[in-house]
């Protein structure tokens, strides 16, 4: 509580019934002891004062007290906004900190710190490129992307890179994949979320910061500690396993003409025997999200968009009789 009586926190501006009473005796010129049941509320916020000439308490100037109120918040939000300044602050100190302490691992805030980091990589590589990239690519890096691809692939470097389903209804990327998979690169698709990460040889990689979803485009991790790079590598090749291969067209055809593959061949007979999502996996020791990724697949190969459209269209077709 200041001199004048006001509480410095000013917290909660409701009056009870008894100090609403009792101000409009104050507001009427009436002096007050003090102890009246509501006054310690008025008290309080500064709207009785005491007069040391009465011994009494008055009502306060309610403009001036409005003022001052104003004053004190606008100091305790500026007090406020400062604090946040000075968190902010620390916090990326911390993040600083965060980075040092760990060799072969840096954190990129800007998407041309990622890209010249990933530039000096992809010129010094000799033998693999492996991409993840979840996200619709422009018509024009496509285009960039096919000038710096086809030269490496010449030059015998391998380029594996798994696009998002969707990738396959749109021209550029029909345009694109057809291109490098006529040169040797590798490229399947996957239904749902995965992983956006950029792996040079065993030397770098640069993946996307997920400790914020969706993860940022422009900050990423920059990896050159071998077991990081390790494991990352482990994830890419996860997710490799369970995509379905693409050429660059509509429509897929792998096996040697096939719509299936010995795995969705399989994910078909036991569902056909009606056998749940769960017991599939279990029984083939794969993950539920692998075989919902994989009847996805099956529902875009087959035109089909329901289980029971998928088990019509295997009933009847010629791959049955596959292994």
């Amino acid at each position: 509580m200041d001199e004048s009586g006001a509480s410095s926190s000013y917290e909660g501006w409701h009056l009870s019934s008894d100090a609403r009473a009792l101000t409009r005796r104050a507001l009427n010129g009436h002096l007050l002891q003090g102890d009246e049941p509501g006054a310690e509320e008025l008290i309080e916020r500064g709207v009785l004062v005491y007069e040391p000439w009465y011994r009494k308490y008055a009502a306060a100037n309610m403009r001036q007290l409005q003022r001052r109120v104003h004053a004190e918040q606008r100091a305790r939000v500026s007090d406020l906004l400062h604090e946040q300044t000075t968190a902010d602050r620390f916090f990326d100190d911390m993040a600083r900190i965060e980075q040092e302490q760990v060799p072969g691992l840096r954190y990129s805030e800007t998407g041309s710190e990622t890209q010249g980091a990933l530039q000096a990589a992809l010129a010094d590589a000799t033998t693999i490129i492996r991409t993840a990239q979840p996200v619709t690519r422009t018509a024009e890096t496509l285009k960039l992307s096919l000038s710096v691809d086809i030269p490496r692939l010449e030059r015998g470097i391998s380029l594996k890179t798994i696009y998002p389903d969707s990738a396959r209804s749109r021209g550029p990327e029909q345009n694109y994949v057809k291109t490098v998979s006529e040169h040797g690169a590798e490229v399947r698709t996957l239904a749902g979320d995965f992983i956006r990460c950029i792996i040079v040889d065993d030397t770098l990689a640069v993946i996307s910061d997920y400790r914020t979803l969706p993860a940022d485009r422009n900050t990423a991790w920059v990896v050159t500690h071998p077991g990081i790079l390790a494991f990352v590598t482990q994830v890419f090749e996860s997710q490799w396993g369970v995509a379905a291969p693409w050429m660059g067209g509509r429509a897929r055809s792998v096996d040697g003409g096939t719509i299936t593959t010995a795995r969705t061949r399989e994910i078909l007979r036991r569902f056909s025997r009606e056998q749940t999502i769960k017991q599939i996996a279990s029984g083939m020791g794969l993950s539920v999200a692998t075989i919902n990724a994989e009847i996805s697949s099956l529902y875009e190969q087959t035109g089909t968009g329901s289980h029971f459209a998928l088990g019509a269209w295997w009933a009847r077709s010629e791959e049955q009789k596959l292994l």
